[in-house]
């Protein structure tokens, strides 16, 4: 029999695709526990990392070797939240959620609105699932990023789109927008028929909320992460809801189990701890405050995001405020994007571990 050279076989055209690029899974390397870890905007604090620790202490072997149960988890969560099971949906991270939207509702050649920058993965999605972006790109100003509900309004109405993604607060930009305007723009993909999700992925350092309205609005679907505020970045999970049809639109193209039973203990045992949680955040808020605080009396701009994060521009002081932080401190040095060119990032921290920064800070600009 004469041998024939396999074919070489090649995936999907919106994968294959040059667009969609994604980072070298090979090349990562673990962060030095000497430093302080400010790059990735999870929760530094030692105090809730304490009680997620003791949280995990308690875990029952049984929870590594079984495979997840996760109605318990479902009621729980649901009585938090105050809606009911009907209404959730857990996932493998807010990201999780994201992807299931696009598995759910996205075609190849449907119209995706999302604003630019923000979460990486809005794009990739998009690639992946071959949709048309349509990016509504926040404006270059001297108070930092700017995107006008009206605009976003206007290119829902005029592009006709079969989902609309805007994560509130934002990132990188940490901008928000007003519950009136939010209402304003769901209200706009109602009338288009667009699925319409709010990531609130940073709830509740930003504390107000469109979840109650999965009641009220059909097409809307809230997210939220627990890598945030409530230390579980490591566990991956994370939790959203919406109308009880929508909703069992997303748990159709989940994977067999949503979240893993680890994970799953853990939110589960956290949600008795909320108060701890909400500790937490005043803490990192009031860190957050004071590091910007030191940041304006040195003359330096800056940006009030209503994140777990901040923004400074060091100026002419960069290179020389970067050097003086290499040993001590990991973080987002700088941005492409326009409307965040030359700021530096930080997760928000206690103001205890924000101290040894700011000096060290303060000793370069004041040289």
């Amino acid at each position: 029999m004469k041998y024939t050279k396999p074919m070489k076989p090649e995936p999907k055209p919106a994968v294959a695709s040059a667009e969609l690029t994604r980072p070298d899974w090979t090349a990562g390397k673990r962060r030095d526990e000497a430093m302080l870890w400010l790059d990735k905007n999870e929760n530094a604090d030692p105090q809730l990392a304490q009680v997620v620790a003791e949280v995990a202490a308690a875990m029952p072997a049984s929870v590594g070797y079984s495979y997840p149960d996760h109605g318990p988890l479902y009621h729980k969560l649901a009585e938090w939240v105050g809606l009911t099971p009907e209404n959730m949906i857990l996932a493998a991270g807010s990201d999780g959620l994201i992807r299931a939207t696009f598995e759910a509702f996205i075609s190849p050649g449907d119209k995706v609105v999302h604003t630019a920058p923000t979460f990486a993965m809005y794009f990739v999605y998009s690639k992946m699932y071959g949709a048309e972006e349509v990016p509504v790109v926040y404006s270059v100003s001297d108070e930092g990023p700017v995107l006008a509900a009206d605009d976003l309004i206007g290119t829902i109405r005029d592009n006709h789109p079969r989902a609309v993604f805007l994560p509130n607060p934002d990132s990188p930009t940490g901008t928000v927008f007003a519950p009136g305007e939010i209402r304003a723009i769901v209200q706009s993909a109602v009338d288009v028929g667009a699925v319409m999700l709010i990531d609130e992925a940073y709830y509740p350092f930003h504390d107000e909320t469109c979840l109650p309205w999965v009641s009220e609005f059909s097409n809307l679907v809230v997210i939220r992460s627990t890598g945030k505020a409530w230390g579980l970045a490591g566990y991956r999970i994370g939790y959203g809801a919406a109308a009880p049809e929508l909703a069992e639109a997303l748990h159709k193209v989940k994977a067999m189990y949503e979240a893993g039973a680890v994970a799953a203990y853990m939110l589960e045992g956290m949600l008795d701890h909320s108060d701890d949680m909400r500790a937490s955040v005043r803490r990192l808020q009031a860190g957050k405050a004071a590091f910007l605080g030191a940041m304006q009396r040195l003359g330096l701009k800056v940006l009030h995001g209503k994140g777990n994060f901040l923004h400074v521009a060091f100026g002419d002081h960069a290179s020389a405020v970067h050097e003086a932080l290499a040993d001590l401190v990991y973080y987002r040095q700088d941005f492409k994007d326009p409307c965040l060119k030359g700021y530096s990032r930080f997760s928000a921290t206690t103001p205890v571990q924000f101290d040894p920064i700011i000096e060290r800070i303060e000793k370069v600009i004041k040289a």
